[in-house]
Order: C-alpha cells, then sequence, then structure tokens
C-alpha cells in the first residue's frame, strides 16, 4: 500500500493511511501495531514522517505507546462516537501557547544543535533555507511553509535529542496551519530567510548564545507576520 498523492501535508495523509490500516487487518484495543520500519515499507514513506503520523495517532487518543514496546491499539478506537478528525494537542493549545512553547523550546534546542553540527549539518541546513527563499519568489507558498518547518525540524535532529524532535513534531499542524494561503503579509515573508541566515552563521561558529537570541527573533517575527498575538515576557 502507498501513500495516496493529494494535497494533504504527507504526515496526514500517513494518519489516514495508518487508520485505515488499522480497521482492514481487524486491529482491536490492546493489539500491537506493526513495527515502525515495516510500516515504513508498507506505506512508502520515511521512518521519520511515520514516527510523527504515530504520534499524531497518540495525540489523537487512538492508539498509545509504550517504552521499549511498541504502539497498541487504544480503547477509543472502536468507539463509533469517537471522533477521529480531531487532534488533542492541536484541539488542546492555542496558537499563541505554541509560540511561547517554540520561544523557549527552540532557543534551547539551537544551542544544543551548535555543540554538534557539522559542515554537512550547516550546507544541508543552508540549502532547505536556499529552497524556501527560490519557493517565496515563484510564490510557491506552501513549499516555502514546507522547507522552514523542515529546516526547524533538522535543527532538532542536530541538536540530539528525540524527545524535542518529537515535541516539535507534534506542533507542527498548529504551525503549518498559520502558515497556509492566503498568506497576510507575503512580502515579508523573505524577512524569514534572512532570519535563518543569522541562525545558521551562529551555528557555523558554534556560536550556541547568538543562535538562541537569533532563534528568539526570529520566531517573535513570525508571530509577528502571522498575526498571532504573542507575548515573549
Amino acid at each position: 500500500m502507498r501513500v495516496e498523492k493529494d494535497r494533504r501535508p504527507v504526515t496526514t495523509q500517513l494518519v489516514q493511511q495508518i487508520r485505515r490500516l488499522m480497521a482492514e487487518t481487524g486491529l482491536k484495543p490492546g493489539d500491537r501495531l506493526p513495527p515502525q520500519r515495516e510500516l515504513a515499507q508498507r506505506l512508502g514513506a520515511s521512518r521519520p514522517t511515520v514516527r510523527e503520523a504515530v504520534l499524531q495517532l497518540e495525540g489523537m487518543g487512538l492508539i498509545r505507546i509504550e517504552a521499549a514496546r511498541g504502539a497498541f491499539v487504544a480503547e477509543g478506537f472502536d468507539r463509533p462516537e469517537a471522533d477521529l478528525t480531531g487532534w488533542t494537542f492541536e484541539q488542546r493549545f492555542s496558537e499563541v501557547e505554541i509560540y511561547q512553547l517554540r520561544f523557549a523550546l527552540e532557543g534551547f534546542t539551537v544551542k544544543l544543535a551548535a555543540r554538534h553540527a557539522s559542515q554537512d549539518d550547516i550546507a544541508r541546513l543552508s540549502q532547505l533555507n536556499e529552497a524556501m527563499r527560490e519557493a517565496i519568489e515563484q510564490a510557491r507558498f506552501l513549499d516555502a511553509m514546507e522547507c522552514d518547518f523542515a529546516l526547524h525540524m533538522a535543527i532538532a535532529e542536530i541538536a540530539g535529542n528525540r524527545s524535542i524532535s518529537d515535541i516539535i513534531g507534534l506542533y507542527r499542524p498548529i504551525i503549518t496551519r498559520t502558515q497556509r494561503p492566503p498568506i497576510l503579509e507575503p512580502s515579508r515573508l523573505q524577512e524569514a530567510f534572512i532570519e535563518h541566515g543569522a541562525i545558521l552563521r551562529a551555528l557555523s561558529r558554534r556560536d550556541g548564545e547568538t543562535a538562541a537570541i537569533a532563534m528568539r527573533h526570529h520566531i517573535v517575527q513570525s508571530s509577528d507576520r502571522m498575526k498571532v498575538p504573542f507575548i515573549a515576557s
């Protein structure tokens, strides 16, 4: 079974594919899901994206994840009245709360990344930033958004803390929703490219303090561009 090609974010597609797989294979509450490696092979997706989809399913209350054991079908999966279209994490927290979380979490994350970033890592981040710039110039705002978030996820991966990567993956739907067309001020999107550049220059010097300042500035500016009334202090 392959991931369907449509305009929904890849993770959203995978969530639906995994839910369908659970139903088609007759999984019941308490049953164990296939390992993420197997899911990735069956769905034709990357393991990081499958992991993000599994985390979203957990947030929806459809599965539970047990350390060192895997993912299991939750009791709510077979309830007809269950709302399978929502997502607990997204419903529970506001955009303001998420930007405040980003301000605190990603400022620290980029400091960790500064300790570990290799030249290859910096090159990868620069390629993502350049791809975002090109997408903005061509008015491909959805592609620009994907590159933007991919850059932030890559920084989290470089930092080497899996729990941080998972948390950032959890709030992705809220962030990407605020950045979907119609973009409120498309002329300001180029600012994000410039702000990313300041972060990357600090990372290349392994200057974690400056990188953290640049990241927090970027997140405050991002909230301003998206008209989210963010308060950082």
